[in-house]
């Protein structure tokens, strides 16, 4: 075991560097990513002050640029004008002896603007300028921030409870959520949200509403959805219903006549494959022949198939960017719509649907998972039933190891194996 993962060392190491009422002894690992040589970096958690949720990042980094990064981190935090990291004594912190450089959220080097974006009273102003357009100049009073999800370095979504020195009115919000990523990534994908949207009349799917943008920030801003994610609906009777309805609406999505600029094609999955093959083998040893030779057959197949009718594609589409509210569909994270082929989107639902059955042990049912690939097959064309099983065996690949990354979760490794399985027969008998 490395010292990233090692919590007892991490624990004691932190517990110079910050008030003894953080609670370190509830700090666990939440994700973690590796390499050839092992863990790389580690996304902490555990309770904050004030019931907020506090989190750690640490990065493998030896002596010399740990505490280069360190300074640095510590002279750009303070520059910005950001409080202090709640309950430590910095916001950035080198351990030599165990070779780990910590960011104690917000401070992030990859995603400066987080410190303020997580400061409310700092962004009052911003919102309030940001929404002026559509509230006619309304003033802010009070801005709450919650951290809806955060990956270090890459993205961080935040949601914003806004109250209003006018009182609540139709034009202004009382929830905004927004976005923050690197700044290349902000600037190719800024605009898609709101191209879909412009060509979205009479779509099934509800989605976020575009409300502008910080560009110093690299912030999206964007209206809620309601509805609750369609995978915590899996036990539920009219599960297989819902699925069907989620096939139709994405079918009617894929053949929306838009084209955003980017593409995704067969090269960009065989790279993911090969990425994710060399990660999954570090995560699981034991299966490394294994992962190895279905690696190779991913790409062997993906590299085979004919080229596709290209249409838009969401890029991540699975059953918890799917909310359902009564009668209503919405889709959320648009960010990775593309050009592309539809069967990546059939095969990415069709894969997690089959997780939700491992995780599910002896109850699972399959109902769901058949009722959504019937549906969306009866609609595409007969190319599709050839394509969906090489893209759902590859994203069975994917999530298999995705459930590696992330050693709170029970069960990861039965689930893993199992989505090897999954893998490996749909690639034998073509079904999906």
């Amino acid at each position: 075991m490395t010292s990233i993962a090692d919590l007892a060392s991490v624990r004691t190491f932190l517990r110079r560097w910050c008030d003894t009422e953080v609670a370190l002894d509830r700090l666990e690992v939440s994700h973690l990513t590796v390499g050839p040589d092992g863990p790389r970096t580690a996304l902490y958690e555990g309770p904050g002050p004030g019931g907020q949720v506090l989190r750690l990042v640490a990065q493998r980094v030896e002596s010399a640029e740990g505490r280069r990064l360190e300074a640095e981190l510590n002279r750009d935090y303070r520059r910005s004008g950001a409080p202090a990291a709640a309950g430590f004594v910095q916001p950035a912190i080198y351990a030599p002896e165990l070779h780990l450089l910590f960011q104690v959220f917000p401070a992030d080097g990859r995603l400066g603007a987080l410190a303020q974006a997580a400061d409310g009273s700092a962004m009052a102003a911003v919102l309030e300028a940001a929404l002026a357009a559509r509230t006619g100049g309304a003033r802010l009073a009070g801005v709450a921030v919650h951290v809806v999800r955060y990956k270090p370095a890459r993205k961080c979504l935040f949601r914003y409870e806004l109250t209003w020195a006018g009182g609540a009115a139709a034009s202004r919000p009382a929830v905004v959520y927004a976005k923050v990523a690197r700044r290349s990534k902000f600037e190719r994908t800024r605009h898609i949200l709101g191209r879909i949207c412009a060509a979205a009349d009479g779509l099934v799917f509800e989605l976020p509403e575009p409300l502008g943008f910080v560009p110093e920030l690299c912030m999206e801003l964007f209206s809620p959805v309601a509805g609750v994610p369609l995978s915590t609906l899996a036990a539920a009777d009219h599960f297989p219903a819902l699925c069907r309805r989620v096939a139709a609406a994405l079918h009617q999505l894929h053949a929306l006549p838009i084209d955003i600029g980017r593409e995704h094609g067969a090269a960009a999955n065989a790279a993911r494959v090969a990425a994710g093959a060399a990660e999954f083998a570090a995560l699981l040893p034991a299966e490394r022949p294994r992962i190895a030779a279905l690696g190779r057959a991913l790409r062997a197949r993906l590299g085979a198939l004919p080229a596709s009718r290209p249409g838009l594609i969401h890029g991540d589409f699975h059953g918890d960017n799917v909310v359902v509210d009564g009668t209503r569909l919405g889709l959320l994270d648009l960010e990775g719509c593309a050009t592309g082929d539809p069967a990546d989107d059939v095969g990415s639902m069709w894969a997690q649907l089959t997780w939700l059955g491992c995780k599910a042990g002896a109850s699972a049912s399959t109902a769901g998972r058949d009722a959504f690939l019937a549906a969306y097959l009866a609609r595409a064309d007969g190319e599709a039933a050839v394509r969906v099983p090489v893209h759902a065996a590859m994203h069975c690949f994917l999530y298999a190891y995705q459930c590696l990354r992330h050693p709170r979760r029970r069960g990861r490794h039965e689930h893993a194996r199992a989505l090897l399985a999954a893998c490996e027969a749909t690639l034998a008998d073509g079904r999906g």
